[in-house]
């Protein structure tokens, strides 16, 4: 039922189609250097690793904090976002990230994994992020089964339940039960950013549909009205392709690259440092 009503949803999103004036930012890392981005990381955790290989982008992070590539000087409202990821080796519980309207502080970040919410199973969220501590930005999850505090029921057996069989909310928290990605898989990942709403999909499929009233936090809607479009790992090595933005606001970069599943990736590449 729930994706029944989030491809309504998403159908209404997309009728309200790009002006012809819009831009597409390409980045297919056959030539990539690094002098458009800046790497992010979650509590200031020591830089990962980022490699280019024979036209794909390898990345690595060992531990939980995220490591995100961020496109610099970027304030972009409303845009779709496109990227493939193929994830490799997962160190215990790990997130694949996708994030927009990424600052110097926070970012509104999507994820596949288990490490933000140690969730007993992988899970897809969205939610405010604040990069600096590392701390989800927000009312408590628990507050959405309030009666069940009231009524004594332990927290944990609360939380455990909503992971298990997700929760939506109007305070820029969502969450679903989703298997972790393929690894050895190419996959595509997508995201729809339309003012206040959020629509993530994997392969073609909506699996994640988030709003965010940033008037509930008043302090950051100037920030979170705009920014860049960042994308990265935590306790994962993974390999990214064809990254695709398309917005009014979006300049023009780039050319599409072939299919990733059509590139060679047998010998290291290495990403050229800013000149």
């Amino acid at each position: 039922m729930r994706f029944a009503i989030w491809t309504i949803i998403g159908y209404a999103l997309f009728l309200g189609t790009l002006s012809v004036s819009a831009g597409t930012f390409f980045e297919t890392f056959d030539n990539f250097n690094l002098k458009d981005w800046e790497e992010v990381t979650e509590r200031n955790a020591p830089v990962g690793e980022w490699r280019g290989i024979n036209g794909v982008l390898h990345a690595e992070s060992k531990d939980d904090a995220i490591r995100m590539l961020v496109i610099k000087d970027a304030a972009w409202h409303d845009y779709e976002v496109a990227l493939d990821v193929m994830p490799l080796d997962r160190q215990g519980r790990g997130h694949i990230v996708l994030a927009a309207r990424v600052n110097q502080t926070h970012a509104i970040v999507f994820a596949i994994g288990n490490i933000f919410w140690n969730a007993p199973s992988p899970i897809v969220s969205g939610f405010i992020f604040k990069l600096n501590t590392g701390r989800r930005v927000g009312l408590p999850l628990i507050l959405v089964k309030i009666q069940d505090l009231f009524n004594g029921r332990p927290q944990g057996e609360i939380v455990d339940e909503l992971l298990r069989v997700g929760v939506v909310t109007d305070i820029c928290t969502t969450v679903w039960p989703h298997p972790f990605l393929e690894r050895g898989k190419w996959t595509q990942l997508e995201l729809r950013v339309v003012d206040k709403s959020f629509m993530f999909s994997v392969n073609g499929e909506v699996v994640l549909y988030l709003t965010c009233l940033f008037d509930t936090f008043a302090f950051l809607e100037e920030d979170l009205n705009v920014g860049s479009v960042g994308f990265g790992v935590a306790g994962y090595t993974a390999r990214f392709d064809n990254l695709k933005i398309t917005g009014e606001d979006v300049p023009n970069h780039g050319n599409l690259s072939v299919q990733p599943q059509g590139k060679l990736a047998m010998t290291w590449g290495q990403i050229k440092s800013e000149q």
